[in-house]
């Protein structure tokens, strides 16, 4: 057990620091562009609302991916890994270029979606139309990171990541307000500070892969080439997770557009909400997804009754973790609001929200847990698709849009009612995970 949790922590701890990393990554241009005023916070966190989907439809890829990459390292099948790569590939390379024509094509339909005033959406429309461009190397580089965790690899990733964060922060700083030589170019120049940092964490992936040839250093042929009947085996596991990423990922954007309508003051809370919230749940989600593996891998080799057990340890670990860390936040909720340039009224609506945050956060820590970590990696993806959906779409999104749009409730009440879907997520997870039906092997020929 002892050799167990060693691998568990030697794949969480770089897991979620390269998750804290992101998180940083997409909180840094809100955090740098703050001297430049609200509307400008507003204009970056609805052009980022747009990156979410692509973001949570791209991980919904990965994720299926990732059932059957954990599986096939459990049953040590290196070949069919480094195929499950290859389709991975072709298919966030279709959905990146896809969601850069629609940015290009129509960036002004994003944003008004959320806002109508002139100045957040020409703001918001110069940024959309350059950091777009990131989006296929964000996609290509998820690809790659899914594979190489499975392989228990993450310290690659997270290494690529900590570099992207590092020149991040340097070319923000040059190109929003005009050092080393650059004029300032202000939001523009946080674009395009992410495709240069995009850029650097996707060559160094790549550079690590190939030249210590590791197993994801495929030849081209191999990696995609199918054997027949794999890509059918393939779409009917994954399909499910990618639907549901998809799903959730509509309904969050709509539980945002809801609050966008309370006022543009709510944006810029939520904003700053949302970018906290992605740090503080990066070690659960971490955890998640460590977990996820080393649970798939053990029922790609066969070993389904120690998958149970493990998944059990690893569950009361979470639970205990996360209420520790809701108890600190409720604490220090000033102190993370420091960075933040905002007036009176928005720093204490975000004080309040960021109290419900900390409430929810042992809820969301485990339904995550389930879900992802250990219904999807066990095999059961399409249960995991059914609980996730239904909970959103048949009871959070219908009460928030009547909370919001009917009874006009306030940006508070709205956010209580938002928190019942998690609540029931829960409920129908904990029903699922002790009926052991969710332990499926997809690669046992």
């Amino acid at each position: 057990m002892k050799s167990f949790y060693k691998s568990f922590f030697l794949l969480l701890v770089p897991m979620a620091l390269k998750e804290l990393i992101a998180a940083f990554i997409n909180l840094l241009d809100t955090v740098m562009l703050g001297d430049l005023g609200s509307d400008v916070i507003a204009a970056v966190g609805i052009a980022n609302q747009w990156y979410f989907l692509f973001a949570v439809v791209t991980f919904g890829m990965c994720g299926g991916a990732g059932v059957f990459a954990a599986q096939y390292w459990g049953a040590n099948d290196i070949k069919n890994m480094r195929k499950v790569l290859g389709i991975n590939l072709m298919l966030v390379s279709l959905l990146s270029a896809l969601f850069v024509v629609i940015s290009l094509a129509a960036p002004q339909v994003i944003i008004r979606f959320f806002r109508s005033e002139k100045v957040i959406v020409d703001y918001g429309v110069k940024y959309l139309r350059i950091v777009c461009f990131s989006y296929i190397l964000s996609g290509i580089t998820a690809a790659y990171d899914m594979s190489l965790c499975c392989s228990e690899k993450a310290n690659v990733s997270f290494v690529a990541r900590f570099i992207g964060l590092c020149v991040n922060i340097v070319m923000n700083w040059a190109l929003i307000y005009g050092h080393l030589g650059f004029s300032a170019m202000g939001i523009e120049g946080a674009a395009i500070a992410t495709i240069i940092a995009r850029t650097a964490e996707l060559l160094i992936i790549l550079s690590v892969v190939y030249g210590k040839k590791l197993i994801q250093a495929a030849p081209i042929k191999e990696m995609f080439t199918f054997p027949k009947g794999m890509l059918t085996k393939y779409f009917k596991a994954a399909l499910p997770v990618t639907l549901n990423e998809s799903a959730w990922a509509l309904g969050t954007v709509t539980y945002s557009w809801v609050f966008s309508q309370v006022s543009a003051e709510a944006v810029v809370v939520i904003t700053i909400v949302q970018n906290i919230e992605r740090l503080l749940l990066v070690f659960f989600h971490g955890g998640g997804n460590a977990a996820g593996i080393l649970i798939g891998k053990l029922v790609g080799a066969g070993d389904t009754e120690n998958a149970f057990n493990v998944s059990k340890r690893l569950c009361i670990l979470n639970t205990v973790f996360s209420i520790a860390v809701a108890g600190l936040f409720i604490l220090i909720r000033p102190v993370v609001l420091i960075p933040y340039n905002i007036t009176t009224s928005i720093y204490d609506q975000t004080l309040r929200i960021l109290f419900l945050t900390a409430l929810i956060m042992t809820v969301k820590s485990l339904t995550f847990y389930f879900i992802v970590g250990v219904f999807r990696n066990g095999g059961d993806t399409k249960f995991a698709a059914v609980i996730d959906i239904t909970s959103m779409w048949l009871v959070g999104v219908p009460f928030v849009l009547i909370a919001g749009l009917v009874f006009n409730l306030s940006l508070e009440m709205i956010y209580i009612i938002m928190m019942s879907e998690e609540v029931v997520k829960l409920i129908l997870s904990v029903w699922r995970y002790r009926s052991k039906k969710w332990i499926k092997n997809l690669v046992k020929v």
